[in-house]
């Protein structure tokens, strides 16, 4: 019994030694050979790097399947290329192992419609967003407004006015990439009611002498102020009212309305004549005197302003003879002298309306070669220095207001070269409610098979005075 009892101890003391070893060699057994992921997203540009590891012997080599899409290195790191799916495999040991690579293109810009606008409260609109490139995985955009009291906008980018003043609306990409594009909104109050409001004048024609002068008389229904303009200087100016005949031939006289409701008009018809004629009324100005600088203008902008002018009577005088001023923003001459030549040569030539003002300072050397115009918006691109330049003679305002609260607060100046927020233009203006204009209006040309014909430059009243916001001003002070 006692051997036997032995011989059970002894069998349990190594049947637990077996066990222990099992375990021992169940520790030390080599782990599996396999890559570190078997699937994997990359974008391009990026990169990663694919590890084998277990029991592996011999030398791993690495081969993509598609190289344009992904490429791997001696040591596994891989390249994501372009958009699209390969296979990368690491074999060891007479064994193939796999990673299925998926590389997306991601947005790498993004551009609005527009920069800023300016809208009423009340009123919406609709920005467009081009998301580039066209292969990229995700294109879609989020919309964002930088004040909801201000401005709101839909998931699909249509912006509505609340309240009057400023927001920025920014679309983002939504696939991560960070690319983002904004645009300035500016909101106005709604516009009001228009009330009855008149205008009216005391007589509707005049005939003057040459050096003789008249005094027409405007009355607003509600005392509202009034502006004033000839269309024609060099044959009759205007002065708050006060006609001053220059030399024989006819010119039209406007009475404008400060809110810009209503306008009436005059004609003029200047003899060269002496004496007395019925319709000539008593006056005390000099109408042989040159027009001196209004209060807070410039000897410089009434320069810049004569210069216009003079271009202004070449274009009327080149319209009466059958040359040619078409609007243009390609093609045109960089200087009035060569626009002129051009013209000799050819019987035709281009303006617009950022290059009417750039000449006459040119004119003037105030600016070289380099360029300016105005953006829609309000703003001023700027080329090379020409901003230094400008900045030498002339103030740079930013104003964001209407015509009729520049003239009500005095800070609107014969020779104000203005940029309009509502739409990319730049004119002058000419004071009495006039503007010296190469754009395309009506109311210093006309159409001709689909182009646009120059009859003048101004003075015109080219602007609606009530319904437009200047952004900027360049004001000529020295």
């Amino acid at each position: 019994m006692e051997n036997a009892g032995k011989r059970k101890w002894v069998c349990s003391l190594f049947f637990a030694f077996l066990l222990l070893m099992g375990i021992s060699f169940t520790a030390l057994a080599a782990p599996q050979a396999g890559l570190n992921k078997t699937k994997l997203t990359m974008i391009k540009g990026t990169a990663e790097q694919l590890v084998l590891s277990g029991d592996i012997s011999g030398k791993i080599t690495w081969k993509s399947s598609k190289k344009s899409v992904v490429t791997v290195s001696a040591t596994g790191r891989l390249k994501a290329k372009k958009k699209g799916t390969a296979t990368v495999m690491a074999r060891a040991d007479g064994k193939t192992y796999r990673c299925k690579v998926t590389v997306k293109q991601p947005v790498t810009s993004i551009r609005l419609n527009q920069k800023s606008i300016a809208i009423s409260a009340g009123k919406t609109y609709t920005l467009k967003a081009k998301v580039k490139p066209t292969n990229a995985n995700l294109r879609t955009v989020t919309w964002t407004s930088s004040d909801k009291s201000i401005v709101t906008v839909t998931a699909k980018g249509k912006l509505k006015a609340v309240s009057s003043g400023t927001a920025v609306i920014t679309a983002t990409a939504k696939d991560g990439s960070g690319k983002k594009a904004t645009c300035r909104i500016l909101v106005k109050a709604p516009a009001q009611p228009k009330a009855d409001k008149t205008i009216t004048l005391d007589s509707s024609s005049l005939t003057l002498q040459v050096g003789k002068t008249a005094i027409l008389k405007a009355t607003t229904s509600d005392g509202e102020k009034v502006v004033w303009g000839t269309s024609d200087r060099d044959i009759v100016s205007v002065t708050n009212g006060t006609l001053a005949a220059k030399k024989a031939g006819t010119a039209t006289i406007a009475a404008r309305r400060l809110d810009g409701a209503m306008t009436v008009f005059c004609k003029v018809t200047v003899t060269a004549g002496t004496g007395r004629t019925d319709t000539e009324k008593d006056s005390t100005a000099d109408a042989s005197a040159d027009i001196k600088p209004q209060a807070g203008e410039s000897a410089l902008a009434r320069k810049f302003l004569n210069v216009l002018q003079s271009y202004s009577n070449r274009i009327q005088s080149d319209s009466a003879n059958g040359a040619v001023w078409r609007y243009s923003n390609s093609g045109a001459a960089s200087t009035w002298s060569a626009a002129l030549s051009a013209i000799q040569k050819k019987g035709y030539t281009y303006c617009n309306c950022a290059l009417l003002p750039r000449w006459g300072l040119r004119e003037l050397g105030i600016i070289d070669s380099k360029n300016f115009w105005g953006l829609a918006g309000g703003g001023i691109q700027f080329r090379g220095n020409v901003k230094e330049q400008l900045l030498k003679h002339c103030e740079i305002i930013k104003v964001y207001k209407t015509p009729n609260q520049l003239l009500a607060e005095g800070n609107l100046l014969p020779g104000d070269i203005c940029t309009w927020v509502e739409y990319q233009h730049t004119n002058v203006y000419a004071g009495d409610g006039l503007w010296y204009d190469s754009g395309r209006s009506g109311a210093v040309g006309g159409y001709q098979n689909g182009t646009f014909v120059f009859k003048t430059f101004g003075p015109a009243a080219t602007v609606n005075m009530s319904g437009t916001t200047v952004g900027y001003i360049i004001r000529l002070i020295k």
